[in-house]
């Protein structure tokens, strides 16, 4: 059996994936910093007969997420799928912002998806195939006013994938860049927006079913980019 990474796991993309993956076949690996946000999403893939171990991981960390990786293909086998979904969500006045803001927002958004390919990719190139998708965001298009550092990250998560997929899909690696352009449907937003009409929120399972329709792709047909968002979503 192989593996599968989903970087990013909480109650809502990140668990819809790890579902999706564990669905087609694959042992799951879910990182979260906190394994507390995670746990439960193995639990219950668990609870299904499938298998998923759940670490606490800080992307950041270049050691630490070479060391996770190692650990999950000694126990789970070789790794061929990586659904990287980590994001950091700094924001504010662009004059009042603290450097550390930014530099966070791009070390967990961009520094942390460089961190887990290069730690992943390697396993793919042996094993002779691989899959790798990206959760990008309406900021890797257009750089909204108060969102510097969320857009600074997602721009550039969005050209990381691009060159990854130009270098590695010839050796039979597909990279596919997910724009969500709109917000996802989470119990944490119904709680705070209960009359929210539905027409204007993302289903995490849609946006999982739609990277798992990338993901089934025949090699001769790759999609490098996709772009979601709700039928009441101006654009």
């Amino acid at each position: 059996m192989e593996a599968a990474i989903v970087a990013g796991v909480g109650p809502g993309l990140g668990a819809s994936l790890a579902r999706a993956f564990s669905r087609e076949g694959y042992s799951l690996g879910l990182f979260s910093r906190k394994v507390q946000s995670s746990e439960p999403v193995a639990a219950q893939i668990r609870s299904h007969g499938g298998k998923a171990v759940a670490l606490s991981v800080d992307v950041t960390q270049r050691d630490g997420v070479f060391e996770a990786v190692e650990k999950l293909r000694a126990e789970l086998g070789p790794i061929t799928v990586l659904a990287y979904n980590a994001s950091g969500f700094g924001r504010g006045n662009f004059l009042d912002l603290e450097p550390e803001t930014i530099r966070q927002s791009f070390e967990v958004g961009v520094m942390g998806a460089v961190h887990l390919a290069q730690a992943i990719i390697p396993h793919m190139l042996q094993a002779g195939h691989g899959f790798i998708s990206l959760t990008g965001a309406t900021a890797s298009l257009r750089g909204r006013a108060g969102f510097a550092p969320l857009a600074i990250a997602k721009s550039s998560l969005r050209m990381l994938g691009q060159s990854l997929a130009r270098e590695f899909h010839p050796k039979g690696i597909h990279i596919v860049h997910v724009i969500v352009d709109g917000q996802i449907d989470t119990p944490k937003l119904r709680a705070r927006e209960p009359h929210r009409a539905t027409e204007t929120l993302i289903p995490p399972d849609a946006i999982a079913a739609a990277i798992i329709h990338s993901f089934r792709q025949p090699r001769n047909a790759w999609t490098h980019e996709i772009d979601i968002r709700p039928c009441g979503e101006s654009f």
